[in-house]
């Protein structure tokens, strides 16, 4: 069965790197939901069972603390995987019960890794 991740970031570029990405992996695999903005990103949370969030921490209006909240609100189980430019261990002390970690400099791979490992300790 397809694991349903949302991405939830204000910068296009970013959103569509990282949905191009988990679709090369196999269009079998991930089905992306992208979200630029809060009130997107709820509509999902609301509509659709998702699997996996990869969450921005600086946007505009509600930034990703505030969005972890939200998330929180409507799935306190859901899996969340913050991908930002801040440091890890900056990442870290923002948002303390995230699932993982992503620091925007760390490469492709790197994401793939993390995101795979979260659905699987999920299953």
């Amino acid at each position: 069965m397809k694991k349903k991740i949302l991405i939830i970031d204000d910068e296009e570029r970013i959103r569509k790197i990282y949905a191009r990405l988990f679709q090369a992996i196999g269009s079998g695999i991930f089905e992306v939901l992208e979200a630029e903005n809060a009130e997107k990103a709820t509509d999902y949370l609301i509509r659709e069972k998702l699997d996996l969030v990869l969450l921005d921490i600086k946007m505009p209006d509600i930034d990703g603390t505030r969005m972890y909240e939200i998330i929180r609100e409507y799935n306190p189980n859901l899996e969340v995987v913050v991908a930002s430019v801040y440091p890890v261990e900056e990442q870290k002390r923002l948002l303390p019960y995230a699932s993982a970690y992503y620091d925007k400099s760390e490469g492709p791979i790197k994401l793939l890794e993390k995101v795979s490992s979260t659905l699987v300790s999920q299953d």
